[in-house]
């Protein structure tokens, strides 16, 4: 009997203590899992940011914020102070966040991110004029009241440009009275220069000897949208037209020599009158080989 007893003993015991597998707190509360409960750190907000390349007027760039626990903040990206972009973000998961701008002038911009509190990220963004600084080789194309030369540019996203740039140089040392070089800003019609929505005269003599970059700024900038542009490159000369014709070179790369031209640069050669020497215009036509012109649109 006293055997019986013990062993109903041990078994309340038993029984009693483990409740059914779950113990119980003092307070009658079940304890946490490790990690997650109430009293544990908040989450801390991490950012890192992808490399951002030297940039061309225009053209779209992005940053590439890579984000942790940052669920409502705002990352705002500058450039030389003004919003060029902003994103939200939602939820505390890692996640990658896009932020895509483009440059509206050139030279060393800053670019900074913050996030409303702090700044994040800060560079110094190297940004290059649209079309070609390539002065390379000791190749030229004449130019003259006769003889006209394009080249087009890509514009990305919508721009207020107020100078071309040009490497260039006079022929003769001798001019003619009144001879004006002039510089056309185009839209594209059919892959050829069409209505001018810009131009800039400068005399002649303004062109030196000697290779150089001359710039021609635009009185009233254009704002261009998107989309395919010419700058065009002629003489106008009304002095001494039928015995003398006044020329300047524009500088020019050559490509593959055994190719034939290509679809951003053409020429134009005007008919002229035997008598009178005055000349009409023709057609646009591409160059005989692959050439790029020492050309840029820029700001100042």
């Amino acid at each position: 009997m006293r055997n019986v007893i013990v062993l109903l003993l041990a078994a309340a015991m038993l029984f009693g203590c483990t409740g059914g597998g779950q113990t119980q707190t003092p307070g009658g509360s079940t304890p946490q899992i490790p990690g997650t409960g109430p009293n544990q750190p908040e989450c801390s907000p991490s950012y890192a940011f992808s490399d951002l390349e030297a940039g061309t007027l225009s053209e779209s760039a992005n940053v590439v914020a890579t984000v942790t626990c940052a669920d409502g903040k705002t990352l705002s990206l500058k450039v030389d102070g003004a919003e060029a972009a902003s994103m939200t973000v939602s939820g505390n998961a890692t996640q990658p966040l896009n932020l895509g701008f483009y440059p509206k002038e050139v030279g060393t911009l800053k670019v900074t991110i913050d996030n409303g509190a702090e700044t994040l990220y800060s560079r110094d963004w190297s940004v290059n004029s649209l079309g070609s600084e390539d002065i390379s080789g000791l190749e030229y194309d004449g130019v003259s009241f006769k003889e006209w030369r394009a080249m087009s540019m890509d514009v990305q996203n919508p721009i207020t440009p107020d100078r071309v740039r040009i490497f260039m140089k006079r022929i003769a040392s001798k001019t003619q009275k009144g001879t004006m070089i002039v510089v056309d800003l185009a839209q594209d019609a059919g892959g050829k220069p069409g209505s001018v929505v810009a131009t800039v005269k400068k005399p002649i003599n303004a062109t030196t000897m000697s290779d150089n970059w001359i710039n021609f700024d635009f009185d009233s900038p254009p704002t261009l949208s998107a989309g395919k542009y010419w700058v065009v490159v002629r003489i106008e000369q009304s002095e001494n037209v039928n015995l003398v014709s006044d020329v300047v070179n524009v500088h020019y790369v050559s490509g593959d020599k055994q190719s034939e031209g290509n679809t951003y640069t053409k020429q134009m050669l005007l008919d002229v009158d035997m008598i009178s020497g005055m000349a009409s215009e023709t057609s646009w036509q591409p160059l005989s080989y692959d050439r790029t012109y020492s050309i840029v649109l820029t700001k100042k």
